[in-house]
């Protein structure tokens, strides 16, 4: 009998390799940084800290797709990539959402603004 395919595993070793054929992986010891003391600030403010929490940015979302009509949608696509990209871990989930959102704002010429928007990026 023949043995069953993984063409998933297949395809996963076959994007490794040539990634790696493409770009030289960084060496781990070049990475590691030492850990600095963490230094206390205390911040005697008489301004209140505003309330951040997800019930919050909902309605100030929707606040905003009432006021921006709609441009609302290509604005929030923009935001996504944006708090996604700040992220200090990447995940692959994260460039799928980046890759979804950028094919949202533009369905018609998504390959070239994917392109545009990896080229020049550090993964």
């Amino acid at each position: 009998m023949s043995k069953k395919k993984n063409t998933l595993k297949d395809l996963d070793e076959f994007l490794k390799q040539q990634a790696a054929a493409l770009v030289a992986p960084i060496q781990l010891s070049d990475t590691i940084q030492e850990p600095q003391p963490a230094k206390k600030t205390t911040t005697h403010s008489s301004e209140p800290q505003p309330e951040i929490s997800t019930a919050k940015i909902l309605d100030d979302l929707k606040a905003l797709a009432d006021n921006e009509g709609s441009s609302f949608r290509k604005k929030f696509y923009d935001l996504i990539i944006q708090s996604i990209a700040a992220q200090k871990n990447s995940l692959p989930e994260d460039k799928m959402l980046i890759n979804t959102a950028l094919y949202l704002k533009d369905p018609e010429r998504w390959k070239e603004t994917i392109r545009a928007y990896w080229k020049g990026k550090t993964y």
